[in-house]
């Protein structure tokens, strides 16, 4: 179901083909996502408060083995009839604008590897989570947090869970 429009759903198959709905299912229709949906855990579709307006994230590169395998975040203005690039690597892309957190409807937060290439099936700590802004539909981005666990958004507020290393040094151990 679309979180800001009770009349839209859609329904998400294993390929880049997804049906939608725009009139609480009186009619159905399909279009095609620019990769089939991520197998890496991440919501696949998220949507903004501009009904036509949708997040897709999907496989690239994991038809052929796992050499380059990733999640990559693209968005439509139109509902699915064209795509633009967010970003590579990504864990979780969102639109920062909401119902309650009234900022620039452009603005795009993605948690986002900063080693970007290989697979990241076999990504692990070593390769830093970070919570990456970007307005103008992620045209200009500005890295908020180094080594992210999450974010969500609550109410007006933007929460982010972010590790600490800690050094300990032992003088006699």
């Amino acid at each position: 179901m679309h979180t800001h429009s009770n009349e839209r759903a859609y329904l998400i198959t294993n390929s880049k083909k997804f049906y939608y709905t725009p009139d609480t299912g009186r009619h159905w229709f399909f279009s095609e996502a620019p990769s089939p949906p991520n197998t890496f855990g991440a919501q696949v579709l998220r949507f903004q408060t501009k009904t036509y307006y949708l997040i897709w994230i999907g496989n690239v590169d994991c038809q052929s083995g796992y050499e380059n395998c990733h999640a990559q975040a693209q968005y439509t203005w139109n509902n699915g009839r064209s795509w633009q690039l967010v970003e590579d690597y990504v864990v979780n892309c969102d639109w920062a604008r909401d119902e309650e957190l009234r900022i620039d409807s452009s603005k795009i937060l993605c948690e986002s590897y900063e080693n970007k290439q290989g697979s990241q099936v076999f990504f692990g700590r070593e390769n830093a989570l970070q919570l990456v802004s970007g307005t103008g539909y992620f045209a200009t981005k500005t890295k908020l947090f180094d080594h992210v666990v999450g974010f969500t958004k609550l109410s007006e507020f933007l929460i982010v869970a972010e590790v600490s290393f800690f050094v300990v040094l032992c003088v006699r151990c």
